[in-house]
């Protein structure tokens, strides 16, 4: 597989397929569910199906290209079902993991708003394509591949109040007009595209036509169109995040759930609305465990939207993906967003967001000279004069943003692909696991009596409840374990049928200090019956944990 490129939908659909053929019984393709324009989101399910089904053991899901542009998510996400499927047999992880673990990957969820960013002639929107808020488009300029050169570009227009003039440090960049500067040539900058009911005289830059946000469509602190853009007329009004929320709400065995974005180089995670002293404490401090993980694997640091990645530091951004999956059923949760060019680009320790609204020119030039030192095509394209249908003569030119600023050059996407792809590996190697320690049968002094004493234990990280927040939003049952006993067999002490509530994991212990370390047995639970009758029958035991686990065993009188 070469990674070091973008898939289209067509592309996509031919891969899938062509692993559940190679790979039986560790890859089964289904459908999510449909989109606005009736594509298929395809759901790709990996285990190892001959030592369990996908819905008896701890699972993580993986979802990419929510947003209609960041398409590099889509190769990621490729590149860690392939490293699985390839490794199995043959890498003691990737065995490991498709043996006692399930992934649920979505690849592509968004393959409406993909097709048109990959399309010969792009068109980018936010997310989806229906017409959202109104059916037909605002006035305003709407941008648009005007020349039909295959890319989306930048105008520039000459004008004496215009907010921009020629960089000072190159002439291929521009430069913003200093704040008491009046001598010089100076341009007003707009995006490549046409003006809807255009007066000859004012324009603005016009809200999308097509203005759904997928990631504002989710159930957590949903607020209509007039607080948070794109958020839809409900939430999960949108087929392709209704169809998120029904799969993931009925798949309790979940744990960790990550969801791959574009741009910036950097892991998120909860809370988007509120500060980190809001959060459980012991959930807290596992985000901020796993994020360490990460930044060794991606080199990506891991924060909080609220602390470090709101677009506006009055404001919050409500109805996401993450903040939905942690608050409400408890599972840990991810959006990383893949590809930092400024910091390629040497420009370090930055705010993420106020950097675009402040920074020195100088990071500009630098950003060009990195792109032209580690691209084969030139990723600035130079002004050249275009004859606009409305505004008249203008210029063309500036960034290909869609392969440099929004997803990797081509050649750098599969070095961004492997990365994430052993952070998602070592999440998997985190999940809770229900695991038989002792079962055990004692045959008693009075004749056809027996003891039966279980032993279960979680040897995974996280707890069986896999979260506090989980644990207080009670979002999974408690371990049950159910004895099946022939109709000749009496349970004379003990119930059929019992919780034995949860099991902790290593997340509780996280201490470093040796010196203070207590390393209880709070990852065992037991129990025991009584039971009378004749050798040779057959008692069996399931154990159900929602998110560690099923097991199911037997014994022998005798």
């Amino acid at each position: 597989m070469d990674f070091c490129r973008y898939f289209n939908n067509t592309e996509l659909a031919s891969i899938l397929q062509e692993w559940v053929e190679s790979y039986p019984r560790l890859a089964r393709l289904s459908e999510l569910g449909r989109s606005h324009e009736s594509r298929p989101i395809h759901l790709l399910t990996l285990t190892n199906r001959e030592t369990g089904s996908d819905k008896e053991k701890p699972a993580l899901w993986v979802d990419a290209n929510i947003h209609a542009t960041e398409v590099a998510g889509t190769t990621v996400a490729l590149r860690i079902a392939y490293t699985l499927l390839s490794g199995f047999g043959t890498d003691a992880q990737c065995t490991r993991l498709l043996d006692n673990v399930a992934l649920y990957i979505v690849p592509r969820l968004n393959p409406d708003g993909a097709s048109l960013a990959l399309a010969d002639r792009p068109q980018y929107v936010r997310s989806g394509t229906r017409p959202y808020p109104f059916p037909e488009p605002l006035a305003g300029l709407h941008e648009e591949d005007i020349d039909g050169d295959g890319r989306i570009l930048q105008m520039r227009v000459s004008d004496p109040n215009g907010d921009w003039k020629v960089s000072s440090l190159d002439p291929r960049l521009m430069e913003k007009r200093g704040p008491d500067e009046h001598d010089g040539s100076f341009y007003r900058l707009l995006p490549e595209g046409k003006i809807e009911d255009y007066d000859g005289v004012t324009f603005s830059v016009a809200k999308p036509w097509r203005g759904l946000d997928f990631n504002r469509n989710f159930p957590f602190e949903w607020q209509p169109e007039s607080t948070q853009a794109g958020a839809g007329p409900f939430p999960g009004s949108e087929e392709e995040i209704r169809a998120v929320v029904d799969f993931i709400s009925r798949r309790n065995n979940i744990n960790v759930a990550l969801t791959y974005h574009t741009q910036s180089g950097v892991i998120l995670r909860p809370f988007s609305t509120r500060p980190d002293e809001k959060m459980e404490t012991g959930d807290l401090w596992v985000y901020e465990m796993m994020g360490e993980r990460g930044k060794e694997a991606t080199g990506y640091p891991c924060l909080s939207v609220f602390h470090g990645f709101r677009y506006h530091p009055k404001e919050v951004t409500t109805g996401g993906f993450d903040d939905w999956v942690y608050d409400h059923l408890g599972m840990y949760s991810f959006t990383i967003e893949l590809w930092d060019l400024p910091g390629r680009a040497g420009i370090k320790d930055r705010d993420f967001i106020e950097w675009f609204r402040k920074h020195p020119h100088q990071d500009d030039l630098k950003i060009l000279k990195w792109l032209e030192e580690n691209c084969e095509d030139s990723s600035l394209v130079e002004w050249y004069p275009f004859e606009h249908p409305q505004l008249g003569p203008v210029e063309i030119g500036g960034y290909d943003r869609m392969f440099t600023w929004r997803n990797p050059p081509a050649s750098f996407m599969g070095e961004e692909a492997k990365a994430n792809t052993a952070f998602v590996l070592s999440l998997a190697d985190m999940l809770p696991r229900l695991t038989l320690h002792t079962l055990q049968l004692e045959r008693l002094a009075t004749e056809g009596v027996y003891r039966l004493r279980l032993v279960v234990e979680n040897s995974g990280f996280f707890p069986t409840y896999t979260s506090v927040q989980g644990r207080n939003r009670k979002a999974m049952r408690p371990i049950r374990v159910e004895l099946e006993v022939p109709p000749d067999v009496q349970v004379t002490s003990g119930h059929k049928k019992l919780e034995i509530g949860h099991l902790e994991g290593r997340s509780s212990k996280l201490s470093v200090t040796p010196i203070y370390a207590a390393s209880p047995t709070d990852n065992r639970a037991w129990a025991e019956w009584i039971l009378r009758g004749p050798a040779g029958a057959e008692v069996k035991l399931n154990i159900f944990s929602d998110r560690a686990g099923s097991l199911h065993d037997s014994v022998l009188l005798e």
